[in-house]
Parts: C-alpha cells; structure tokens; sequence
C-alpha cells in the first residue's frame, strides 16, 4: 500500500509540474507526507491489532489446554472415585456378612442361656419343694411360668404349685391349683396325678362324697394306670374308714 501511494504521488508531481506553481508544488508535498504519515499510522494500528488478535488465539488456545487438563483430572478423579466406591461397597458387604454371623451366634447364644436358665430355675424350685420350703417353692415356680409361658416344664410347674399348698394344708388353694393342671396343660402326663390330689384335698375339705366320686372317676379314666390303683386303693380306705367311724 505505501509503494502504491508513492507512485501515485510522484505522477502526480509530474503531471502537475508542468502546469502547477512552486508554492502549490510545496503543497502537495506536504499533503503527500500527511497521507503517508496517516498511512503509516493505519498500519501500525492493523499491526497492533494482529498482535492483538494473535495473542488472543494464543490465549484462548492455552484456556483450551487447561480446560482440556481439567478434564482429564476430572475423569481421573471420578475414576479414583468410583474406585473407592467399589472398594466401599465390597467392604460394607464384607460387614454385613460378618455382622450377621455375629448375630446369628448371638441369637444361638441367647437361647442356649435361655434353656439352661429356665432349667435351672426349674430345679431351684423343685429343689426346694424337697427341702419343705413351700412358699419358696410356690413363688419361684410361679416365677417360672411367668418367665417361660412356653417351657417344657410348664405342666409340671403348676402341679408342684398345687403340692405346694397341699403340703401347707391350704385344701381349697391346692384344689384350684390342680385345676389349672387339668384346664391349662391337656397333654401334661400330671394330669391324673392333679384329679388323685383334688379327691384327697376334698376328703380333707369333708367334702367325703365328693371325694369318693373322684376317686372312682380316675379308676375308670385311667384303669390301667398306677395313678388308677392308688385311686381304688385310696377309696377302699376311705370308704373303710368312713364305716369304722359309722360302727
């Protein structure tokens, strides 16, 4: 572009040098260094502006780099992370199996302790039946069938319960006791022990008449029984003695 202006200017300093004075020679010379001067400020401003230009591609080319760093740190994170994750879930599993195990023994355990428990109370009990300590005795097989509604050894509880206030000489307490035998625990192998136990506890009551009955019931429900001939022999004493006392 400056080549050009030169050109330009310089045929027009020919051509109006044949016509043109020296003071309008002058002139134009000096509008012909203007333009130039301008000329060159017009290119130095299109430099500047590539400069510019340039150094703003090369800018947003390295944003672009480091954007694209930060993609692959991210990706890496999020790989690091799902990792970890993995590893977490893999242990949380490990956990919950191990966990339970525990409970699993841990319930075997209480019921292993909730056997031997009962049994023990069981026998606390009976033991002291034995030893003539009856109200003991009463209170910790009531304890028992509290504790253990579901025992194996319910039945037999409520019995001792009955021979308890038997032995006491409470008839009518005994006579309800050996009641809750009968009602509640029908497949109990002490059930015509209780009946043989309520006739005696109605002898002892006076209720004599009632207690015949019973004992007669029992030698037919149960004819070949233990329980049975301790029945019939029971009433053949009580009957003998029944007519002693009428002699």
């Amino acid at each position: 572009m400056n080549i050009r202006l030169l050109i330009l200017g310089a045929g027009l300093v020919f051509l109006t040098g044949c016509f043109a004075t020296r003071e309008e020679m002058l002139t134009m010379k000096e509008d012909l260094s203007s333009l130039q001067d301008r000329v060159a400020n017009m290119e130095q401003g299109v430099n500047k502006s590539t400069s510019k230009i340039k150094l703003g591609q090369a800018d947003i080319g390295a944003k672009m780099d480091d954007i694209d760093l930060t993609l692959q740190k991210l990706d890496a994170k999020l790989d690091e992370n799902n990792d970890k994750i993995s590893k977490n879930n893999l242990r949380i599993d490990t956990l919950e199996t191990g966990l339970n195990a525990r409970m699993k023994a841990l319930e075997d355990r209480t019921t292993a302790e909730f056997t031997v428990s009962s049994e023990t109370l069981y026998q606390t009990a009976y033991t002291d039946y034995n030893k003539g300590n009856f109200d003991l005795a009463i209170l910790e097989f009531r304890e028992y069938l509290q504790k253990y509604p579901s025992g194996t050894l319910t039945g037999n509880a409520q019995y001792w319960i009955g021979e308890c206030f038997y032995n006491l000489k409470k008839y009518d307490q005994a006579v309800a006791e050996f009641d809750k035998v009968i009602a509640n625990y029908g497949q109990s192998e002490k059930i015509p022990t209780a009946k043989l136990k309520i006739a005696l506890s109605q002898y002892a009551l006076g209720q004599k008449a009632e207690a015949l009955k019973s004992l007669e019931a029992i030698s037919k429900e149960y004819p070949d029984s233990d329980t049975a001939k301790l029945a019939t022999a029971k009433k053949k004493e009580l009957e003998t003695a029944h007519d002693s006392v009428g002699n």
